[in-house]
């Protein structure tokens, strides 16, 4: 192009930049060259920025390829652009003529460009976090996944197709599909009260209100629907912030659909169609048709501006004439946008009398605002209940460990929108749930757009309040602000649905820890630092040395936000152990972890690597009762620290603890491996105390491994050696853990009896209420109960330990808790629920956890879904179950054999059920499990008989009854008894 041609373009496109952003309420921050950099957010955030922002590349687009440019003959054709589009939080600084307006500082603007890059000719990219629901105002491409250098993961982004025919918050949100309806039943019937008065002549006027995300439109929308059924007309409108938002507009879109008018519509023929509904509805309407052809801006209008109070009767007597042929629902969603015309529109209304009319508004705040002369009743959504929340996360996120599902509704505050956005970040990634799936910038910018909506001084405040933390002790808010907790300012922040009184006197709470985390994450660096250290010297002045007990977590996050590693790793260590003494596990990892990233923050000495290794220690006894695989590293590490010291104790101890972690995620070989090394380097050095520790580890790796000759010799020693030194005074853990491992071996060897006293000792070693060792105890004592068949007192065994975990805190625990109370209730019981109990404890452990015993889970699911003729389920887990002998892990590979024959034997395959029965029956002398050899033969026995092989049955029998007599298997018993009563009425081959 010719330099002036070209100048003159890049004119007319930056002129378009500026008019288009500038309407959509952003701000143009750089030009450069033909290229653009938007923002929108600053300096007012506001929720639906996201939108704005998609909604002016849309409009950018179109008004650049139909700019009038002359362009070189051999190019032809139009410009076009190609944009991208992502939002995030970035540090806004002052920029100059170098950097434009603004310096936007962090990864978003650098990801927008890579969006931009990314965009073919034509193209809009947007991320999926930017947009969220507000998606589905436009027609999107399929999501796709795009490779941003420098980012961990890859970024899910949309192309921008066009605006989609929705027009509401609703229709994008239903397109989207909506959660569960649960709870409001208290607003529905009140809601219904008032149709059925309206419906009696007495006009009604409603209003829900509610903070953004508490079910406004869902409740009004099932109200509708019932509506509906009772033969209302409905009509709806909706108000706007921006965009195509106009006078009237709610009933402007009421008119509109009432006669047709669609877009595209020509003026004549829509003035046409105004005519033929006011005729079909009431002919004195016709009195009104030049306000409803000035209203609508149609031909045949008079030009001079109507005032006010004529549309609004013109309006009034409209849907007094509807309520005439039929009860009349007016839904007006988002009135706190609703403009003054509108306002007055429905004063008119509201002086109906004697009709069927029911008016109902979704708002936010105050319900009716300015219109005060109203007589309405406003019904304040309040957040679900405990109970609603919990059913609404189960439908969301079925299978959902208790321990995410609790922290998903702790963390949402029963606001129905973020329970929803965490159970879909849950399902990509339940360990995160304090973090929303792609950062769900789109849900940061509603709470960022509150937040500026505050005073100031009380924005401040809410921030300050947000570093401190989720809840918030009173005394400590008044010493950083100066605010009591019954200052003005404090107590507005409950109106404006932030925070609350807490549970404890003397201290305040967010209601929603989402609210929480998105307010903190907007407070400066250096500002939040800074803050958090005064916090942390505030809470040690507090009470002095004493205080300190009791502030330890709070001292450890604090000093470690604010940069001092070395308070902080003091203080996370003492709060690591002060939560093993109480048993709550969940702590003791997350403050024993705490204490580790603080100490790998100060300078490399010998010194930091016996404490970092010590304290690693202290994580793998936690570890044990809950291992996840995300744990092993730590240990890993602790072995690499341990070396460079060339401590041998030290080495020993971190061999030794990798052993026992990898034990715990059922690697029995690695287990054993690391032990063996680690009691060599005990023995040499002549550490006792240790070495009897690792025999005794290895006594329960052996036991997992199904080596009881091995174990029983490992276990009597260290018992033995641990019973000497068991004073009573204090739990005897070790002592504990081998008794229920020695009983685990008699259990499996059919000594039930013994089984059964070792487990009564266990217990006996445990001193106070709650110890994470008595979920053990009680799981194994189910265990041996379900081999010996006593069906309910297994289930009350694994009731006990589900609530000795759930008090600890231990998922481990719990999984296998839930999964042997479901087996237990399959066999009294037989109903498939039963068998979905099992496979949803056992699901919990498959996203990460370890695979210790999980054959034992995977066994009963075959076992059961083979008895419901589930062919390809039971054959899965089966299969399952099989793949962790390879891991040593045996104890439930016999019960898959044996489904496995089952569902051969219904199929006819002879060979293959007998193949089956072989297999099982080998596995059951390996694990030397006198239970299983005759479990397998009543097995055996009943698929002879089914081919009428009566000689073989028999024979089977005669092995079987006896031993499940000599090992008290009363039911077991009772099954080979109810067979072999089946002989003599069932004939078949000798």
């Amino acid at each position: 192009m010719e330099a002036e041609h070209y100048a003159a373009m890049l004119a007319q496109v930056r002129r378009a930049y500026q008019q288009t952003i500038l309407k959509h309420g952003g701000l143009v921050v750089r030009v450069q060259g033909d290229g653009l950099l938007a923002t929108f957010g600053h300096p007012v955030a506001r929720e639906d920025d996201g939108r704005r922002a998609v909604e002016a590349a849309l409009e950018l687009h179109q008004v650049v390829a139909q700019l009038q440019i002359e362009l070189p003959p051999s190019v032809g054709g139009s410009l076009n652009l190609h944009t991208g589009i992502h939002s995030g939080l970035v540090l806004v600084e002052a920029g100059d003529i170098e950097r434009g307006r603004f310096e936007l500082l962090g990864p978003v603007p650098n990801i927008a460009s890579k969006l931009s890059d990314e965009a073919l000719a034509h193209e809009i990219l947007v991320s999926e976090e930017t947009l969220g629901p507000a998606s589905h105002f436009f027609t999107t491409g399929e999501a796709r996944r795009v490779t941003i250098k420098g980012r961990q993961a890859p970024i899910s982004v949309y192309r921008i197709q066009a605006r989609a025919d929705v027009a509401t918050r609703f229709e994008a949100r239903a397109r989207r599909g909506f959660a569960p309806f649960v709870g409001r039943q208290r607003e529905v019937e009140a809601l219904e009260r008032c149709l059925a008065d309206a419906m009696r002549g007495a006009p009604q006027f409603v209003a829900v209100s509610a903070a953004a995300g508490l079910g406004k439109t869902r409740l009004t929308e099932e109200f509708l629907r019932r509506a509906a059924q009772h033969d209302c007309q409905i009509q709806r409108g909706y108000c706007e912030s921006y965009l195509s938002a106009e006078p009237l507009q709610p009933f402007l879109q009421m008119l509109r659909t009432l006669v047709g008018i669609q877009h595209g519509t020509s003026g004549t023929a829509a003035a046409d169609a105004l005519d033929a509904t006011l005729a079909a509805i009431d002919p004195a309407l016709s009195a009104h048709r030049g306000e409803y052809l000035r209203a609508l801006s149609l031909p045949g209008a008079d030009t001079q501006r109507a005032a006010p109070e004529a549309t609004a009767a013109a309006l009034s007597a409209l849907f007094a004439s509807l309520a005439a042929r039929k009860p009349l629902v007016l839904f007006i969603d988002d009135w706190q946008w609703a403009d003054d015309a509108s306002k007055q529109a429905l004063a008119a209304i509201h002086a109906i009398e004697q009709r069927a009319v029911l008016v109902l508004l979704a708002t936010r705040g105050a319900g009716l605002g300015e219109m005060k002369p109203i007589d309405a009743q406003t019904f304040e959504l309040a957040p679900l209940t405990d109970t609603e929340a919990a059913e609404t996360i189960a439908q969301l996120l079925p299978g959902a460990d208790p321990f995410v599902a609790a922290e998903i509704g702790r963390y949402a505050g029963g606001n129905p929108l973020f329970i929803e956005e965490l159970c879909h970040s849950a399902a990509h990634d339940e360990r995160r749930i304090g973090r929303l799936y792609g950062g769900a910038a789109w849900l940061n910018q509603l709470v960022e757009s509150r937040v500026e909506r505050l005073p100031p001084a009380q924005a401040e405040l809410v921030r300050t309040a947000a570093v401190i933390g989720n809840v918030i002790p009173a005394w400590l808010l008044e010493r950083i602000t100066g605010c009591a907790e019954d200052d003005p300012l404090v107590r507005g922040l409950a109106e404006h649905d932030f925070v609350f009184p807490g549970e404890r006197v003397g201290t305040l709470r967010f209601k929603h820890g989402i609210t929480r985390d998105v307010i903190y994450d907007s407070v400066g660096l250096h500002a939040r630092m800074a803050m958090h250290l005064r916090i942390a010297v505030s809470l040690q002045e507090a009470g002095g040395a004493g205080a300190h007990e009791d502030a330890h977590e709070p001292l450890a996050y604090h000093f470690a936000a604010g940069g001092d590693a070395t308070q902080a790793a003091h203080h996370a260590e003492m709060a690591g152990d002060k939560a093993v003494a109480a048993s709550a596990l969940d702590r003791a990892k997350t403050q024993y972890r705490a204490a580790l990233a603080a100490l790998d923050k100060l300078p490399a000495s010998p010194k930091r690597v016996q404490r970092w290794t010590s304290i690693a220690q202290r994580l793998g006894l936690v570890c044990v009762f809950d291992a996840q695989r995300s744990d092993l590293p730590i240990f890993e590490r602790a072995v690499v620290l341990a070396a460079e010291t060339g401590d041998a104790a030290t080495i020993a101890r971190a061999r030794y603890w990798l052993g026992y972690i990898s034990y715990s995620l059922g690697e029995a070989r690695a287990a054993v491996e690391h032990c063996e090394l680690a009691l060599t380097m005990a023995e040499r050095i002549g550490d006792n105390p240790l070495a009897v520790q690792i025999r005794a580890t290895l006594g329960q790796v052996h036991t997992a491994a199904c080596n009881y000759d091995r174990a029983l010799v490992l276990l009597d020693d260290a018992i033995a050696v641990k019973r000497r030194h068991h004073s009573g005074q204090r739990t005897a853990l070790g002592l504990a853990f081998s008794l229920v491992c020695r009983g685990c071996v008699l259990g499996d060897r059919g000594e039930f009896a013994q089984a059964l006293a070792c487990f009564d000792e266990a217990l006996a070693c445990v001193v106070g209420v709650t110890h994470e060792i008595g979920a053990t105890i009680h799981g194994w004592r189910s265990a041996v109960l379900l081999w010996q068949g006593r069906w309910p007192e297994a289930r009350d065994a694994a009731l006990d330990s589900a609530r000795n975990a759930e008090l600890t805190r231990s998922l481990f625990q719990l999984s296998i808790a839930r999964a042997m109370s479901g087996y237990a209730n399959w066999m009294l019981t037989h109903q498939p629920a039963s068998l979905r109990e099992i496979a949803d404890a056992t699901a919990w452990l498959d996203r990460g956890a370890g695979g210790l015993h999980r054959s034992l889970n995977y066994g009963w699911l075959a076992d059961g879904l083979a008895s419901l003729g589930r062919d390809a389920q039971a054959r899965q887990y089966a299969t399952q179950a099989l793949l962790r002998a390879r891991k040593r892990d045996l104890i439930g590979v016999a019960m898959a054999y044996r489904a496995l024959a089952r569902l051969a034997a219904a199929a006819n395959d002879s060979e293959a059920a007998s193949r089956y029965i072989a297999l099982a029956l080998k596995t059951a002398h390996a694990r030397d499990s006198a239970h299983e050899v005759a479990a397998t033969q009543l097995c055996e026995a009943d698929i002879a008989l089914a081919r009428g092989e009566r000689s073989r049955g028999a024979a089977l029998l005669d092995e079987a009854q006896p031993a499940f007599e000599s090992m008290s298997m009363v039911w077991h018993a009772g099954e080979a008894q109810r067979l072999r009563s089946l002989l003599s009425s069932r004939p078949g081959s000798a």
